[in-house]
């Protein structure tokens, strides 16, 4: 199974940080301001989706907890889960159009999980956006409307660009600090 939201790989990274219950992944995902900010994800979607994982190989039902209250389901990783995880940490976004969720949420699952995965990552959507731009820049056209949406296209590429500087910069940070607590 091709796991290709990114709420599917949101629950895979946070099961891979530790198993956890429905319940709880929806309390990680509403209490985390950054996740939340990144992408918004409905206690139903979570249960939809951990479904979805299971089935596809991806996760497992590990154990189920009851203490005074409903039987709770605990979830964990598979290792083609975990292998799947580490997969869409390293691949850049190959479309300009999904980089606000998509690339956005790789990078903070990567610095979550490992900073220098995450270093590694946005210099590979830079080559990838550099290469577009470079693409988009020979595209020319008569048409206003048209050359106006591919100035528009290269302007928000440009800017992602400038924003992925600073998410770098951001990630040397956490990979320096990790290494001096190492």
């Amino acid at each position: 199974m091709q796991s290709s939201w990114p709420a599917e790989n949101i629950l895979l990274g946070l099961l891979c940080e530790r198993p956890m219950h429905g319940y709880e992944i929806a309390q990680v995902v509403r209490s985390d301001e950054a996740l939340h900010a990144i992408w918004r994800i409905e206690r139903s979607e979570i249960y939809f989706l951990l479904g979805k994982l299971t089935k596809g190989g991806l996760i497992m039902e590990r154990a189920a907890e009851q203490a005074g209250g409903p039987v709770r389901v605990i979830y964990a990783p598979t290792e083609a889960g975990r292998a799947l995880f580490r997969q869409w940490l390293q691949t850049p976004e190959a479309k300009p159009r999904n980089l606000r969720t998509a690339l956005l949420a790789r990078v903070y699952m990567a610095l979550r999980h490992d900073p220098v995965i995450a270093v590694e990552l946005i210099d590979a959507q830079k080559r990838v956006l550099e290469e577009w731009l470079v693409r988009e820049g020979q595209l020319h056209s008569e048409n206003e409307v048209v050359a106006l949406v591919h100035r528009l296209r290269r302007a928000q590429v440009a800017a992602t660009l400038a924003a992925l500087d600073d998410l770098r910069a951001l990630a040397l940070s956490r990979w320096q600090a990790s290494a001096n607590e190492a």
